[in-house]
């Protein structure tokens, strides 16, 4: 596979920076990981770094050339990350909650496959055009899903950040897959928290990740939506890739886009082979 990639993360107007991003790579295959950590309930720095820590661990411990099902091992990744945010806050202070967006994407062979929860985002773009990005948990991506709000009257909205899932949440969350996506030469991928894409227009990510040198063009996406907070902006953090090889080929891992829920996935976990392979950090089977 020839691609380049390139991540960052800045801490804006913001006293902390609770956004966590990680890379991990090996043959044919590449795995990125972005958390927001919620700071309206403190540990949210904690949240978004426990999410990569196990993210990472899971990618490293697939032993198998080729992850064989894409979307359960996605999916797997933000249960478990789910759990062992839910174990952790019991065992911190009274009043702190650690909780985190996520979008993670794996990239192997040419095909890219993501997942997310929350308001945490994954842009993918062809030709300089929007192919595809994934859709927030919040109630005002609802309703711009719906045709109710557009994208400047939702950016104005008041309940804009309103959440309706997280990681580390008392209740669990429900994950979005997306499906199986081959990549074209020159596809780009952008993993990105909301302080950076509610400062950029859409168009404007691919305008300044056009630049020769990604990392450059990254920094400089940055350091203007930074900029546009005016002193008190969020915290900024992307992950892009660019992918620099052939046209690739589908090889049918996850043929369609799809929102699973903690109790389908756990029931049916006995089943995977990614499962059986990760099983560590899994809840216990629920007795009958």
């Amino acid at each position: 596979m020839k691609y380049v990639y390139a991540y960052g993360s800045r801490q804006g107007g913001r006293t902390h920076n609770e956004d966590r991003v990680a890379v991990a790579e090996r043959d044919q295959a590449i795995f990125m990981v972005l958390g927001d950590g919620l700071g309206g309930h403190k540990g949210g720095g904690l949240a978004s770094e426990t999410l990569c820590r196990v993210a990472i661990n899971a990618f490293r411990a697939v032993r198998s050339p080729l992850i064989q099902d894409p979307s359960n091992f996605l999916a797997l990744v933000a249960f478990q990350a789910h759990q062992s945010l839910r174990g952790l806050g019991k065992k911190l202070p009274a009043g702190v909650e650690p909780r985190t967006t996520c979008v993670l994407c794996l990239v192997q062979n040419g095909c890219a496959y993501w997942a997310h929860v929350g308001d945490s985002r994954l842009y993918h773009f062809r030709h300089d055009a929007l192919a595809e990005r994934t859709h927030d948990h919040t109630v005002v991506d609802d309703l711009q899903a719906r045709g109710i709000l557009d994208e400047q009257e939702s950016r104005a909205h008041p309940a804009k950040s309103q959440l309706l899932a997280c990681l580390g949440g008392r209740s669990d969350p429900t994950v979005s897959l997306s499906a199986e996506t081959p990549l074209k030469t020159g596809d780009l991928l952008v993993l990105c928290s909301d302080g950076v894409w509610e400062a950029m227009e859409t168009r404007e990510f691919a305008r300044a990740l056009a630049h020769p040198v990604l990392e450059s063009g990254l920094t400089d996406l940055l350091l203007e939506a930074e900029n546009r907070g005016h002193g008190v902006s969020d915290n900024l953090s992307a992950i892009s890739l660019r992918w620099q090889d052939a046209s690739a080929s589908a090889l049918g891992l996850a043929p369609r886009a799809r929102r699973l829920t903690a109790e389908a996935f756990w029931s049916e976990g006995q089943k995977l082979a990614v499962h059986n392979k990760l099983r560590e950090g899994a809840p216990p089977k629920r007795s009958s």
